[in-house]
């Protein structure tokens, strides 16, 4: 697995592509397992959390199913804290989900500015 993070429009799934040769696309919970290339891997979380689910589960059942996809992710866990409960168990969840791929990773590319740095 190879991980982008990065700010909202920083440009990952552009590294991500210019990289691997692979577009990162929407994917769902299910489709997400048989991707080569997922983009906004949150969103999956979102409706992840909306059922009540467990993201990290998930993130393990991602990297054993799936360990070859490229993941790309917003970072939604700096600035205001939510005010909406299920926001916060979003951006919970969500940074609890990456920090297993992170863990499982073979890179990690964190993005700012469309400039890639390896923290992994």
């Amino acid at each position: 697995m190879k991980l982008y993070i990065g700010g909202l429009g920083h440009g990952q799934a552009l590294l991500a592509e210019k990289e691997t040769g692979l577009k990162p696309e929407q994917c769902s919970e299910e489709t997400a397992l048989q991707a080569k290339a997922i983009d906004n891997f949150e969103e999956i979380i979102k409706e992840i959390v909306k059922k009540d689910g467990d993201a990290q589960d998930f993130a393990k059942r991602l990297l054993l199913e799936n360990p070859d996809v490229v993941v790309v992710a917003n970072e939604i866990g700096c600035g205001i804290h939510p005010l909406e409960r299920i926001d916060r168990r979003w951006r919970e969840q969500t940074g609890r989900a990456l920090c297993i791929l992170a863990d499982g990773a073979e890179s990690v590319t964190r993005v700012c500015c469309g400039i890639g740095q390896k923290i992994k």
